[in-house]
């Protein structure tokens, strides 16, 4: 597929990816809405760090994707936690990356143009478009300005590069260590069984509820692989509704009733939950299985590594946190 032939849809979900790392922000569930239409204010204020303010439209796209997953696993007041734990991370991040941001512009270091370019470049590769005028142009049709792109791209390689600078000081793991931590924490590299989940939900407040919930019957009746086409036509904010790799046992318990028998491709549903009714397609099913040091020696050192990264990191944004000004108004 080209990039030509993609949906203006499918770019917008790629360029957040892109820009958030990560993967509409859930109406439907905690946050600040709008007395007269329900709808999340974007304009809300969550925080601000020395004067600069944070937005829940800055919020949303980094925590969207989780919010619709945590669907899989909680309901509730416990969703609404968990919902607003994503959030109040992502304003964190969102804190320390601009404190970063300006510790970078304080030091004698400084990213080429030449490297942004070539980030740019490897970006429309990934979007599958052929020119720069073509990425242009899809960014245009999405709605996203050019400049306002490249400076995000600048910002996500700046708060990389601090991370790197910061880390090459640290030092790595060595082998012994390694093992170590893999016969102290073998179980947890004994693979988990998993399944690969997308959801069809629908909100029991609409309107046209129970019309739209036959509809629905009859098309998956009539046709199953219709699935993914009717999550885009009633749930347009989550795509084709993937969410991901799920440990079974981590899934919510309606959920674990009705996947009794785990069998790929099939349709469950539907399900009535708390706030609505579901359907769910399961993509793929990986069963239980013991895991030798060989199979995770190298997921463990980089692991532990990035740890110890992190962990550097944490405490030079840290630092930069106590000498900020920061107000959380949520």
């Amino acid at each position: 597929m080209n990039c030509k032939n993609m949906g203006v849809g499918v770019i917008k979900y790629l360029l957040t990816l892109i820009l958030f790392c990560g993967i509409a922000g859930s109406v439907f569930a905690a946050g600040i809405t709008d007395k007269n239409d329900g709808q999340p204010e974007l304009n809300s204020v969550l925080a601000s760090v020395n004067g600069e303010p944070i937005l829940l439209g800055d919020v949303l796209p980094m925590t969207r994707v989780k919010e619709y997953q945590s669907y899989a696993a909680y309901s509730g007041e416990r969703l609404e936690q968990v919902i607003r734990e994503l959030r109040k991370k992502a304003v964190d991040e969102l804190i320390e990356r601009k404190l970063v941001i300006a510790d970078y512009y304080r030091q004698n270091v400084r990213i080429q143009s030449r490297d942004i370019e070539a980030e740019l470049d490897r970006v429309a590769i990934r979007m599958n478009c052929n020119s720069r005028k073509e990425f242009l142009r899809k960014l245009r049709e999405s709605g996203v300005e050019f400049e306002d792109f490249k400076k995000n791209i600048e910002k996500r390689m700046i708060v990389q590069l601090m991370h790197y600078r910061i880390g090459v000081i640290t030092g790595e793991v060595t082998p012994r260590e390694v093992y170590e931590y893999y016969q102290k924490h073998r179980k947890d590299y004994a693979g988990a069984e998993t399944i690969e989940l997308a959801m069809l939900k629908l909100d029991d407040k609409r309107s046209d509820f129970k019309e739209s919930c036959e509809q629905i019957k009859k098309s998956l009746a009539g046709s199953p692989d219709a699935f993914y086409e009717l999550v885009r036509r009633y749930t347009p904010e989550m795509g084709d509704g993937r969410l991901g790799v799920i440990e079974r046992g981590k899934l919510r318990t309606e959920f674990q009733a009705v996947l009794q028998d785990v069998t790929v491709g099939k349709i469950y549903g539907p399900l009535k939950i708390d706030d609505g009714t579901v359907w769910l397609k399961i993509i793929a099913h990986n069963p239980a299985k013991e895991v030798s040091f060989s199979e995770v020696e190298e997921k463990i050192k980089n692991t532990l590594n990035a740890d110890i990264r992190d962990q550097a990191f944490k405490k030079y944004a840290e630092k930069l946190r106590k000498d900020a000004m920061i107000e959380y108004f949520f």
